[in-house]
């Protein structure tokens, strides 16, 4: 007797399970990234949505949900003005310990050092992005890296 093949493992050729799983990478890379960025899980969840409605997957690579989920998050996060205390708590209990500080940053020193230290992009993408002058990214993600140590576990100085 034979057993029945799944009918998932006949759809999913090894190249098309590469692409899913970078895929998932991607999306999780670029919701942990927008999670940081707007220190609130919904505006992240917007974050994403927003940069897979303007980005087509199946004809462009992964990276440019990221970089358009950036954006939508730069964007949200400019646009808001108050944090409120529960979105900053479950935003920091979906993080990893090591980000979680990240999120107690003041919103302008947080989104230059995500964009700058953690996302690794250059100086000048980063000052594009946040429409701001390089000496500006410098001195914020200079100052978030100083200013990180001194944040304590409950996000108090």
């Amino acid at each position: 007797m034979t057993s029945a093949i799944p009918f998932c493992s006949c759809m999913q050729t090894p190249e098309r399970e590469s692409h899913t799983q970078d895929l998932h990478k991607t999306v999780d890379r670029a919701y942990i990234t927008a999670l940081l960025l707007t220190a609130s899980a919904e505006r992240a969840e917007a974050a994403i949505l927003e940069g897979h409605r303007v980005t087509d997957l199946d004809s462009t690579p992964g990276e440019a949900l990221l970089g358009q989920a950036v954006n939508a998050a730069i964007k949200v996060q400019s646009e808001t003005s108050e944090q409120p205390l529960e979105d900053l708590e479950r935003a920091s209990s979906m993080l990893p310990f090591e980000l979680r500080r990240v999120l107690h940053l003041q919103p302008a020193l947080r989104q230059c050092f995500v964009l700058r230290f953690l996302m690794g992009l250059p100086r000048e993408v980063c000052a594009r992005l946040l429409r701001l002058e390089i000496r500006q990214v410098d001195e914020r993600a200079r100052t978030a890296l100083l200013e990180l140590p001194t944040i304590q576990r409950n996000g108090t100085y």
